[in-house]
């Protein structure tokens, strides 16, 4: 992937797969992949992208295991099924975010806004979500399984019964 003088992803890079998806494309400091469909996603794992947006884009099924997405903007993006193992999503911006069957097995979320997001059946194992604030987030079928809640801002998460909370450390929150 190439990254110009400024360290930024050129807006549109087929050879880093990075196709437009939408007409038109907001801007905002650092690089902003609004409305944009990342099609070949194995050559987003592991790279930097702190603090970039990648708001309302398609990145179902990308793979960015690995990847350092601290501090981003992922608003209103779909992540349904993509691979984030291992990947550092410290205080990003995740809220209203579709990740159905995604894989977040070791991520760190901590501090992230993760409001209103759908996680449907997806994989935390491990995540630690100390500090990250779920209010509305769906978690139906998740599996939390040793994942780190203290601290995580729980109000109105709905699914929780049916998540696997095995081994979760913070959870149920202290009175």
């Amino acid at each position: 992937m190439d990254v110009n003088k400024q360290g930024v992803f050129p807006i549109h890079d087929p050879d880093a797969g990075i196709e437009p998806g939408a007409p038109s494309v907001g801007a905002h400091a650092g690089t902003v992949y609004v409305g944009y469909r990342i099609s070949m996603p194995e050559k987003l794992a592991g790279q930097d992208l702190r603090r970039r947006s990648f708001a309302s884009t398609d990145m179902s099924g990308a793979n960015l295991a690995g990847s350092n997405l601290a501090g981003g903007d992922l608003f209103d993006v779909n992540l349904s099924g993509a691979d984030l193992t291992g990947a550092d999503l410290s205080y990003a911006e995740i809220s209203d975010a579709t990740a159905t069957k995604a894989n977040f097995t070791g991520a760190n979320l901590s501090g992230a806004r993760i409001k209103g997001a759908y996680l449907w059946s997806a994989n935390l194992t491990g995540a630690d979500l100390s500090g990250a604030n779920l209010t509305d987030a769906n978690l139906t079928g998740a599996n939390l399984t040793g994942a780190n809640l203290t601290g995580a801002n729980l109000t109105r998460v709905n699914g929780l019964e049916t998540a696997n909370l095995s081994g979760v450390i913070g959870y149920p929150p202290k009175s």
